[in-house]
Parts: structure tokens; sequence; C-alpha cells
């Protein structure tokens, strides 16, 4: 009772004190399309850090759509915490197949059961290891040169016309989820600024302003042709570069193409994650995007990472564990992480038709 006394005296103070309509407060989607739905979750999750508990949603990585993916993190996770991840993932991108058609490669066999996930009061999270329209079997790993990223930019070429045909399955998905109703947190084109994936860095930490360039026009051309060309108004765009390289916020692809900018980290001690601060600079809601640890596997202590999201980073507004022996459910202090009184799990999100108060 206090607490509510107490939420409600801040808010008429915020009243009679503001300058400017409380509208002014409101945190809008990069989409200025984007369905209600979608808009009043951007808004939510922005405002995350300004309640005292109840304050970082928990995730799970499900696995790769007809590879991997299933419910048995969730299940996992249940079994050992009580509760299920807020946030669950699935990644369309199987792009290490070489397949005879490159968009084989792509598969959202996962929608049906992210739809469910979202109906019972979950966030769903889709990734894209993506295959590379360089070549026709389109390996994610084979490295490119600069020119012939500029072919994949080109839609007249035969990389540029492998390119469209693998958005436009990716796409097609998406709209799926769309078509129900559901707000995704959509996060192409991780980790750029490794050395791992194709449309990132060619050597650790040699930077390239060519390559950070092309790399901008990439995103932005597969922004455009998910909110323009295909008219998806449900999704909300997630930017997360690697914790342990540098460069992380010069691939920035700009304000107007990102709502939530995160890291994907792993790592042994939670409290030397690098790049937190960088992220912040860039004025847009903070998460770990996917993370676990680096050694300890098996024993690591996830009670400590969500000692160092309270104490070390305070902004941030999800979290998103990796799967198989990097779960919580494979280590030490899963009850611990979902358990604590900042943590926000299924259910405690919205209820499948509304979502929890802004302030708490």
């Amino acid at each position: 009772m206090l607490k509510k006394l107490a939420v409600c005296l801040s808010i008429v103070l915020l009243l009679l004190g503001a300058a400017s309509p409380i509208s002014a407060h409101t945190v809008y989607p990069v989409n200025p399309n984007a369905q209600q739905t979608t808009k009043d979750i951007m808004n939510w999750l922005a405002h995350l850090p300004n309640r005292s508990e109840n304050r970082v949603m928990s995730g799970a990585f499900g696995g790769y759509s007809d590879v991997t993916f299933s419910m048995t993190e969730e299940n996992r996770l249940k079994n050992a915490t009580g509760q299920s991840p807020a946030i669950y993932g699935c990644d369309y991108g199987r792009g290490w197949l070489e397949t005879a058609d490159i968009t084989d490669s792509i598969d959202y066999s996962c929608n049906s059961s992210l739809i469910s996930y979202w109906k019972s009061g979950g966030l769903p999270q889709v990734s894209l290891h993506l295959a590379n329209p360089a070549f026709p079997s389109g390996n994610y790993k084979t490295a490119i040169s600069n020119s012939q990223y500029k072919n994949i930019l080109d839609p007249s070429t035969v990389e540029g016309k492998r390119l469209e045909a693998l958005l436009s399955k990716i796409a097609d998905g998406l709209t799926q989820l769309k078509n129900q109703g559901v707000t995704v947190l959509f996060r192409p084109l991780h980790e750029m600024n490794g050395e791992w994936f194709w449309w990132g860095l060619t050597g650790y930490n040699q930077k390239d302003t060519e390559r950070i360039s092309l790399y901008k026009e990439l995103y932005k051309k597969i922004y455009r042709y998910m909110t323009e060309t295909r008219g998806l108004d449900n999704l909300l765009w997630v930017y997360s570069p690697d914790a342990n390289r540098d460069f992380k916020a010069d691939f920035y692809p700009g304000s107007s193409y990102v709502d939530i900018t995160g890291l994907d980290a792993y790592f042994t001690d939670p409290y030397a994650i690098s790049g937190y601060d960088e992220m912040l600079s860039l004025k847009k809601p903070f998460a770990f995007a996917e993370t676990g640890p680096s050694g300890n596997i098996g024993s690591f202590d996830y009670a400590a990472f969500i000692k160092a999201i309270r104490q070390k980073y305070p902004e941030t507004t999800y979290f998103l564990t990796w799967d198989e022996q990097l779960s919580p459910a494979a280590n030490q202090g899963a009850q611990s992480l979902y358990q604590n009184s900042w943590t926000l799990n299924k259910g405690e999100i919205w209820n499948g038709g509304s979502l929890t108060p802004i302030a708490e």
C-alpha cells in the first residue's frame, strides 16, 4: 500500500513540475508506423530502469529454427528456478549450412512456438546467422573483400539478388508474427566488430573505415526493406556488437535505425564487461542481447551476473543467455538470477493483452 502511495505521489509531483506535456516523455520506436502494441512495449521497456524492482527482463535462447530450436531451454529453466524467461530467442539464419539454394538456410518454423510464447505473456527475440550472399552455398564464416561486400549491396548483381532472396524469406517469417500481433526484438547482423562473420571485420581489432561504412549501408538496406518494402511494423531493432572487441560504436548505423543497443558478452568476470558506457552514450535502452560464461562452464555462478547488473550495469533492460552448457540451468545461481527482485520473468511483462504498469 505504501509503495503504491509513493508511486502516485511521484507521478503527481512530476505532473506539477513538468514544463512540457507528459507525452514528451514517451519513447517511440524508430519506425514511425509501428503498430500500437509495439509502440507500447518500446515505451514500457525504455522506462524499466526507472523502477525500483521488476526492471530487468530475463531471456533465453531456444535454438536455431528447425535444427536445435525447441522449448527445452524454457523447461530446463523452469525446473531450475520455478520461472520461465520473459524473452525467448530463435535464430532464423542457419548460415553454416551449405545448400543448393541459399534461401534454404532460412527457416522460421519456430514461429508457432514464438506465437504461443507471446500469447502466454512472453516476448520473442529473432536473430540471424545470415548466410553469405557472395557465394551460392553461403557459408556465413567465409570472409569477403570490400569489393565483394559492394556486390552484395548492388541489387543488379548475382550477389545482390541472393541477398534480396534471403531478406524476402526472412520477411515472410516476420510477417507471420506480424499477422498474429506479435512484437519482435529483431537482431540482425550482430557482433559486427568481430572477425568471424562475413558482415563484420576481417581481422582482429583491425579498423577498416570502408568496411564499417559498408556494414552501415547493409544494415540500413535491411531496415528499409523490412519496414518500407514489406511493411513490418512489429519490429524493435536491436544493435549488439561484441563486448570483447573494439569499435563497438563505430558500426552504429544511426539513431533512426536502432531501438535498443546491447552487447553480446561472454565473460568469466561479470564485473569486467567492456562497452557498457559506450553503448549508453548512444542514448538508447541497453540490453545484454546475448550472454553467457566464457570460462568456468558448468560451475559459473549466475548470481554474480545479476549482482553485477545491479551494481555496475543498472540501465540494463534485459539479458538473453545462451542455451545448452552455457545456460543458467547448467551452471550455478540460476535461482538467484531468476528470483532476484530486479528480474522480470514470463507473465510479468504482460498477460497476453495488456502491459504491466510503467512504474512499480
